[in-house]
């Protein structure tokens, strides 16, 4: 596994409860033949399977509109949450190669607020990992709707210094880890964006960006195409996909929309 993972889950499931107006036709019949002593048996059991098959397509339609449902609350709050987060500043300094990075803390002092403010919370926690000197570590992304996106990445064990000595113990080294895999992974999973923090005032925008709902349709269209939103970016020289441009919104759409074509054939 050399690249990031994603796993979609819907959770919270309503209990399902049968819709009696639809059912009272053939379970009267059913309790008709039931009560025939001439009734055949064998007739009888492909009645009642019948029945149980008609159960069990209700409940995989309402499943399948509970998870529709879901998973759009969450594309939903999860533009909210893209569109008012800003550019994450590095304000740490890395005295081997005397450059800037943003740490964990800087990144969760921005994000953490947006996102539980929306609906979301994050869990990270490192899972079995089969390539030997490597952690995998997996990053949920939960929303109060009941859906959740599942990222996963392996992560080298960051046991030596630049110059490959060894320099930590192994309770160490595993730590360093965790928290750079966290970091990575959340960076990655919320397209998040870095700056050098020069004078501590946030950069103003040049142009016009793509609206709320604009970045929703986006995603939607995006998921319907079976596209990659990374791919999208780049093909648009944007960092992530609410900078998009607003002229260049109807020309992205297009895109989708041949591909969505290509794809289904329709």
């Amino acid at each position: 596994m050399n690249q990031i993972a994603t796993v979609e889950h819907d959770t919270q499931v309503a209990p399902y409860q049968d819709n009696e107006a639809q059912s009272d036709g053939l379970l009267g019949v059913i309790e008709r033949l039931a009560s025939n002593d001439k009734m055949d048996a064998d007739k009888f059991a492909a009645i009642m399977k019948v029945r149980a098959d008609e159960r069990a397509e209700i409940r995989l339609i309402e499943r399948e509109d509970r998870e529709d449902a879901a998973r759009r609350e969450w594309l939903a709050a999860f533009s909210l949450v893209q569109k008012e987060i800003g550019p994450i500043f590095r304000t740490n300094e890395n005295d081997h190669t005397k450059s800037k990075y943003a740490d964990l803390a800087d990144i969760e002092r921005v994000v953490t607020p947006i996102l539980t403010k929306h609906g979301f919370s994050t869990t990270s926690c490192p899972v079995p990992c089969e390539l030997a000197g490597h952690i995998r570590m997996r990053l949920t992304i939960g929303h109060s709707g009941g859906h959740e996106k599942v990222y996963e990445d392996d992560f080298p064990m960051d046991a030596t210094g630049s110059g490959g000595k060894v320099n930590k113990t192994p309770i160490q080294a595993k730590g360093s880890t965790q928290t750079y895999a966290r970091r990575y992974l959340k960076a990655s999973a919320l397209d998040l964006a870095f700056l050098d923090d020069k004078d501590g005032n946030p950069p103003k925008p040049e142009i016009e960006t793509i609206s709320e709902e604009q970045l929703m349709q986006l995603r939607e269209m995006i998921e319907a195409a079976e596209a990659d939103e990374a791919r999208v970016c780049a093909i648009g020289k944007i960092a992530r996909l609410s900078d998009m441009p607003a002229s260049d919104f109807p020309r992205a759409m297009d895109m989708l929309k041949r591909r969505q074509q290509e794809r289904t054939g329709r």
